[in-house]
C-alpha cells in the first residue's frame, strides 16, 4: 500500500454471509467515489478460530486485491494495524485513512456520503443492507457464482425452478463444520432459534403461497428431519456436504420463497433471489445477534 491513490480497502473476514456483506458496502462505497476496490482478503483470516478462509472467489467480484506486503496479514503489519488505528480513533471521520465499524448493531448514515480522496482501509461487518441498497442491481450482478454446477445440482436446480419452491435453511451447530466435536446450539442458548420458529414460518408461509414445495438446507439434518414437519412436500437437501457449501448457496437462491435462518447465509440467498413476490420469514429472535437488520418487506416472526 505504498500509493496514495484514492481507493477503498476492505478487510475481509468471518464466514460467506459476513463476508458478502464486507463486499457489499466496500463495492458501493467504492461505486458513489468512482474510485477502486480492493480487498484484503488475508489479514482477517490468519488467526480465525474457526479456519475459515476467503470464500468470495467463486464470484463475479469487480475489485483488486492486496498482495501479502500490502496486508496485515504478518506480525509487522499486524503492528501497523494497531498504529493505525490508534492514529485514527480520534480523528473526524472525513479524515480518516482507517475506519474501524464503531458497533456493528448500527448503521452509520455518515458512511453513504463518505468522500474518498485518500486510501482509505475499513474494517468491520457492515451487516445493514442500508449500506449497499442504492446499488442493488449493481450488488447482484457482482454476486452471481461463476464456478460451473454439477449435473446433479443442475437437475435440482431445474426441479426447484419448476414448482413453487421455499427455501428452509436451519442452523443448528456451533462454528462450522470442519470444527471437531461441533455440537447444536443448547436450547437455552441466546442465539439458538426453536423449533416452535421454523413451524410458525412454515405456518405462514402455507396461508401465503398455493401449491408450496420446501427444500431444507441444514448443517444438522438429524435435527431438521426430527423437527420439520410439512402436509405439503418436503425434501431435505443433503448432497453437497461442507466443501461444497457455495452449491447448497446456489441453490438456495434459485427458489422463490424463503424461511431464513440465525444466519447471514440464508440472508444473502434469501436477498439474492431475483424473485419479485418473493416471501421471506426471518427469525426475531435473531436480531440484534448473528442479524443485525433484515429489509422492511420480510416477515419476522
Amino acid at each position: 500500500m505504498t500509493s496514495n491513490q484514492p481507493q477503498v480497502i476492505m478487510q475481509i473476514s468471518g464466514g460467506l454471509g459476513n463476508q458478502l456483506f464486507q463486499y457489499a458496502m466496500g463495492r458501493r462505497l467504492a461505486l458513489a467515489n468512482d474510485v477502486p476496490l480492493v480487498l484484503d482478503h488475508l489479514s482477517g483470516f490468519r488467526r480465525d478460530f474457526y479456519r475459515r478462509t476467503f470464500a468470495l472467489d467463486k464470484f463475479n467480484l469487480q475489485c483488486g486485491f492486496v498482495t501479502e506486503a500490502e496486508s496485515y496479514a504478518d506480525l509487522r503489519g499486524r503492528l501497523c494495524r494497531r498504529l493505525h488505528r490508534w492514529l485514527n480513533q480520534n480523528q473526524p471521520l472525513e479524515r480518516r485513512n482507517y475506519v474501524q465499524e464503531f458497533d456493528d448493531k448500527v448503521f452509520d448514515h455518515r458512511l453513504l456520503d463518505l468522500k474518498i480522496n485518500q486510501r482509505v482501509f475499513f474494517e468491520g461487518i457492515w451487516q445493514h443492507e442500508e449500506y449497499f441498497h442504492d446499488q442493488a442491481e449493481q450488488i447482484r450482478a457482482d454476486l452471481q457464482l461463476i464456478v460451473p454446477h454439477d449435473a446433479e445440482n443442475i437437475e435440482l436446480a431445474r426441479r426447484i425452478c419448476s414448482v413453487e419452491a421455499v427455501c428452509v435453511h436451519v442452523r443448528r451447530l456451533h462454528g462450522v463444520s470442519n470444527i471437531a466435536n461441533a455440537a447444536p446450539r443448547a436450547e437455552n442458548d441466546h442465539l439458538h432459534v426453536a423449533a416452535n420458529y421454523y413451524q410458525r414460518a412454515l405456518d405462514h408461509i402455507l396461508q401465503h403461497v398455493r401449491q408450496p414445495h420446501i427444500f431444507v438446507f441444514a448443517d444438522f439434518p438429524e435435527w431438521a428431519k426430527e423437527n420439520l414437519k410439512a402436509t405439503v412436500p418436503l425434501e431435505f437437501v443433503t448432497h453437497n456436504g461442507p466443501n461444497k457449501d457455495f452449491e447448497d448457496f446456489w441453490l438456495m437462491t434459485q427458489c422463490r420463497h424463503f424461511v431464513i435462518a440465525n444466519s447471514t447465509f440464508s440472508w444473502w440467498a434469501a436477498w439474492l433471489a431475483d424473485y419479485a413476490d418473493k416471501l421471506v420469514v426471518a427469525p426475531k429472535a435473531a436480531l440484534g445477534k448473528l442479524l443485525q437488520s433484515v429489509p422492511p418487506s420480510w416477515v419476522t416472526l
